[in-house]
């Protein structure tokens, strides 16, 4: 009999997982005074937990990236609440909620900065700052070697290439990088919108296990925006269903297997 087992894996959830951040009564109205206007978000009510890999997915206009954007602090609101850690964060500016919420985006060379090497993206996103590398230089030995040994672990031999321009750098060995910037950086929240879809192939199954061990190790809650079934059915842990801003869909794996059909079937559902 299946339902003991859905029982206990909903106990289980919410005993070994904290509430990170809330969405309470969240709309936002494209366009507002024009005749154009476009309801992107209405009464989003969600709440996201720690050590939990949730999926967003939607069609086009379904409001997906938007709902990550208004997590960063990127756009604003038109009503409701969002709470991250029982604070609430609405009025807290894109850049300030930056050390806490890391958006990561779809797009590789806007989440590093070409022009600057290896070493100093990686100091740019982790909990020490160029500043003080540069006048601690003992900090700064103890960061580097830090920094090379978690290079080291890709083994890609970016550990050699510390001063090396990031946009000399193939796509792959970028995309190690962003991800070393994430497990230095240590956010609480990671959003990543479509990430997933711009991995380089041979590099994909080494940098999706860092990112899941490193959010089971450190109870951090991922977001993220993707049609990548395969990638889903082995790393999700819940998978949201948005159509015309609006949640269809909230499915945990507790309860059902995320197949790439199970999945297809709830998301074609919405039309009927």
């Amino acid at each position: 009999m299946r339902y003991p087992n859905i029982i206990r894996n909903i106990f289980q959830h919410y005993l070994t997982k904290k509430k990170m951040l809330l969405l309470k009564n969240i709309s936002v109205t494209f366009n507002k005074e024009s005749q154009f206007q476009l309801k992107a978000l209405s009464d989003i009510d969600i709440e996201f937990h720690s050590n939990d890999w949730t999926y967003i997915i939607g069609g086009n206009g379904s409001g997906k990236s938007t709902l990550l954007k208004i997590i960063s602090g990127e756009l604003k609101t038109d009503t409701g609440e969002i709470r991250l850690n029982n604070k609430t964060i609405n009025n807290i500016p894109f850049h300030k909620r930056a050390d806490k919420i890391l958006f990561i985006e779809q797009d590789i060379t806007k989440n590093l900065v070409g022009s600057m090497t290896v070493y100093e993206n990686l100091v740019l996103g982790s909990e020490q700052n160029v500043f003080v590398s540069e006048f601690f230089p003992y900090k700064q030995k103890k960061q580097l070697n830090k920094i090379k040994e978690l290079l080291s672990e890709f083994g890609l031999g970016l550990e050699n290439r510390v001063n090396q321009q990031v946009r000399f750098l193939s796509g792959g060995e970028q995309q190690v990088v962003v991800t070393a910037r994430i497990m230095l950086r240590k956010p609480q929240i990671i959003l990543m919108d479509e990430f997933t879809s711009a991995l380089d192939q041979k590099i994909a199954p080494l940098i999706i296990k860092k990112i899941k061990d490193f959010v089971t190790a450190s109870q951090i809650s991922v977001i993220a925006v993707s049609h990548d079934y395969s990638i889903i059915k082995d790393t999700g842990d819940r998978v949201i269903i948005l159509a015309n801003g609006k949640i269809t869909h909230d499915i945990s794996k507790g309860m059902h297997e995320l197949t790439e059909k199970f999945i297809l079937d709830k998301f074609y559902e919405r039309t009927k």
